[in-house]
């Protein structure tokens, strides 16, 4: 297993162990989440079941005897198991394009089962959220000490770091701890947890066991990698048994899985962060499978927030509410869903028949108001009496006429054979009966009518609140407008002012044949430390003590080599000369050897301070913008990178000895440059034995976010009398020195540490 997740389980709480899985039985059966070892194999257990097993098989533990490690949060036995498991990375995404609550939100709505680590190009700490089954659990390891945080701490952390996370899917073999009993058959009667999706249901004879039936229980079907999202999922709090009803339910998910890998399988592979869920294509014959369940919900609740699914949603009640009479509701098998929530189709017709004459627009002659709409037989009944002579008309008026007592007028004739509008709204036929069935449906449109006015008049409301904040929006972009060009103007006259100064300034500058930028003179330099005569007073001299600080001047010389030709080069209006000797790189490196070596033996800190004394006298040059080649581990084999720094001073065989980053700006030296300085360090160290120390240099100030920094990599306070002073230690002989250097009123001073 790995080492450091070693290191952070030896400090959990411990207890030893005996009897096998009958000890380990007796100390889990309280929900135990953690781990256990007995020397040479590990278990990580949640909640009592096997998570995951590690150099070793489960039937190992048979008989064993060792130690038990009961873990601060049950977040990291997932986590561990998942890193040992060697998940599939699946992708990889920067905070900044894709935020890790979307990935979040979307890896739980899907159902995942994996891990994101959060930790590439973040200095702060390495950051993890487990996922089983969409359930997620954070964790945290913060700063150089490793502070573990877990729960929504820990997420809240990682959510607010910058840098690139990746998405591991893991494949976990959930189990429950087998008892004394179950010691010889453990690996054996219990597999992988998504065989369902493989292996089909299991055979109806079989006899049932304690332990979860494939397909049914702990983990649902999984898609074929070539899906791309993570699918499968992981129950950690489900139990099932033979007893618990759900053989009917197990089988009907297995084979669903089946059919979702079917799909899964021709699919194109998709990004985890959007793919998850969408799995519409993998529902099978005998309906959708719990994943598909679940995002459907999900993605109907999304659309409830804006009204858009109501009819839907309805739609779904309506269904649910008649499943009574759809086949196999009693007994629990799926049925046809039309049949179930559809009445007798020529009911339906009619029905809808009916609401569309009821939503019809209403007749503009008042003579008609009552008029029922007319059937089709009606209709042609009305077509055939227009055809009739107009005697046969009149005979009909006169009939009328006589079966009314009178002679009725023409409009009276007209709709004397039809009920009245007040008749209908009543919801009485022409015989002036009350019919149940017409009243309920004229109510029904009634108030669907209301609520589809009421839906208008929302509507309208939020459209007048939108156009009076696009009024708004208009008017603010209009002050911004003329904000913008006033500011324009008053650029145009800066621009105008500084092309006089330039035109001014370049009036009064040197004869100079050639000119370059501060930049490209100081990469293209570099300083050596050399004497006058080897005869005179040397840093070796002044590291033994038998010269001064004035003889060291006047024999030491600080010379420059360029890449290319300062006779007759300005750099900056100033001849290079001139500009060099008034760089920080120059003054930092004449303070390291003339004056540095006076200032730690005239306090008496040759000891607190060895490896950095020591190292003074064997300074032989000094590159400006240099860069230090370190070597790395990964993946088992050594590989070399460069890391660059403001000054690097070595000596005559080219080895590191001092680095150095420098400020010369106004503003304060912030933590991370403080944060960059240690790690560096530590890993110049680790690949070269003379390196003996690095400065943080600044003619601002240090924060105090960067003092706090320096302090926790010296391991104690910044003013600590230890055996070596402000000393980065990386084992019992190796380590460096941090110092901290102030640049003010022309000279330097050490601060860090205070001599």
């Amino acid at each position: 297993m790995d080492a450091q997740r070693r290191e952070a389980i030896a400090e959990w709480d411990d207890r030893s162990f005996s009897d096998g899985f009958a000890g380990l039985g007796r100390i889990v059966d309280d929900g135990f989440s953690g781990a256990a070892t007995d020397g040479t194999g590990w278990i990580f257990l949640v909640d009592g079941r096997v998570v995951g097993v590690v150099d070793a098989t489960l039937d190992a533990f048979a008989d064993a005897s060792g130690t038990v490690y009961r873990a601060p949060d049950e977040a990291l036995p997932v986590l561990f198991a998942m890193q040992e498991l060697d998940g599939e990375p699946r992708a990889k995404y920067y905070t900044k394009d894709t935020p890790l609550r979307e990935a979040d939100q979307k890896l739980s709505q899907g159902g995942f089962t994996g891990y994101i680590e959060l930790s590439e190009n973040v200095l702060s700490g390495d950051y993890y959220v487990a996922y089983t089954g969409g359930e997620s659990m954070a964790a945290a390891y913060v700063g150089n000490a490793r502070r573990l945080e877990t729960g929504d701490d820990a997420f809240d952390l990682a959510a607010d770091e910058v840098g690139i996370y990746t998405v591991y899917e893991v494949d976990l073999d959930v189990r429950p701890l087998p008892d004394g009993d179950d010691a010889g058959v453990s690996s054996a009667a219990v597999g992988p947890t998504d065989t369902a999706g493989s292996d089909g249901a299991a055979d109806a004879d079989e006899e049932p066991t304690d332990e979860p039936a494939d397909g049914g229980g702990d983990v649902e079907p999984e898609a074929d990698g070539d899906d791309g999202g993570p699918t499968s999922a992981v129950d950690l709090d489900a139990s099932a048994g033979p007893d618990d009803g759900a053989a009917a339910a197990g089988r009907s998910d297995e084979s669903a899985g089946v059919n979702a890998k079917s799909a899964a399988d021709d699919r194109d592979e998709v990004d985890p962060s959007e793919g998850v869920g969408a799995s519409g294509d993998a529902a099978g014959a005998d309906g959708p499978t719990p994943d598909e369940v679940r995002i459907g919900d999900a993605e109907s609740a999304e659309r409830d927030t804006d009204g858009s699914a109501v009819t839907g949603r309805a739609r779904r009640s309506s269904t649910e509410s008649d499943g009574a009479s759809a086949p196999g509701a009693e007994t629990g098998e799926p049925g046809d869903a039309n049949a179930a929530d559809a009445p007798d189709s020529e009911d339906v017709f009619s029905e809808e028949a009916e609401w569309r004459e009821q939503k019809s627009i209403p007749a503009l002659d008042p003579s008609e108001a009552g008029r029922e709409p007319r059937s089709t037989e009606e209709r042609r009944e009305a077509a055939s009496q227009r055809s009739r002579s107009g005697d046969d008309r009149g005979r009909a008026e006169r009939s009328g006429s006589n079966a009314n007592g009178g002679s009725p007028s023409p409009r009276s004739t007209e709709t004397a054979s039809a009920p009245s509008a007040v008749s209908k709204r009543d919801g009485r036929d022409a015989r002036g009966d009350a019919d149940p069935d017409r009243v309920r449906k004229l109510e029904a449109a009634l108030e669907e009518t209301e609520t589809e006015r009421q839906s208008l008049a929302d509507e309208r409301d939020r459209l007048a609140a939108e156009r009076d904040e696009v009024e708004s929006e208009r008017d603010e972009l209009a002050d911004e407008v003329e904000r913008l060009e006033s500011e324009a103007e008053d650029l145009r006259e800066e621009r105008d002012r500084l092309r006089r100064e330039l035109s001014n300034a370049k009036e009064r500058l040197p004869d100079a044949e050639r000119t370059l930028t501060p930049a490209e003179a100081r990469n293209g330099t570099n300083l050596f430390i050399r004497y006058d005569s080897k005869e005179g007073a040397t840093l070796a001299d002044a590291h033994e003590g038998s010269a001064d600080r004035e003889a060291l001047r006047e024999n030491l010389r600080v010379e420059h080599h360029t890449s290319f030709e300062t006779d007759g080069l300005a750099v900056d209006g100033r001849p290079f000369a001139e500009f060099l000797e008034d760089t920080i790189e120059y003054g930092f490196t004449r303070w390291l050897v003339e004056d540095l070596p006076f200032e730690v033996r005239g306090t008496g800190n040759e000891g607190t301070l060895r490896d950095l004394y020591d190292a003074l006298p064997e300074i032989d040059r000094a590159e400006i913008g240099g860069t230090v080649s370190i070597e790395l581990r990964e993946g088992g084999e050594e590989v070399r990178e460069q890391r660059s720094f403001d000054l690097v001073l070595r000596d005559r065989m080219g080895h590191p000895l001092f680095v150095a980053d420098l400020n010369d700006s106004r503003d304060p030296t912030p933590e991370g440059t403080l944060e960059s300085l240690v790690e560096n360090g530590r890993d110049i160290a680790a690949s070269n034995e003379t390196f003996a120390g690095a400065f943080a240099v600044t003619e601002s100030f240090f924060e105090p976010g960067a003092l706090e920094t320096a302090s926790d990599a010296v391991g104690g306070g910044l003013f600590s009398r230890s055996k070596r002073a402000s000393f980065v230690k990386l084992s019992r002989k190796q380590g460096y020195h941090l110092c901290l250097v102030e640049a003010r009123d022309g000279g330097f001073h050490m601060t860090v540490p205070d001599l």
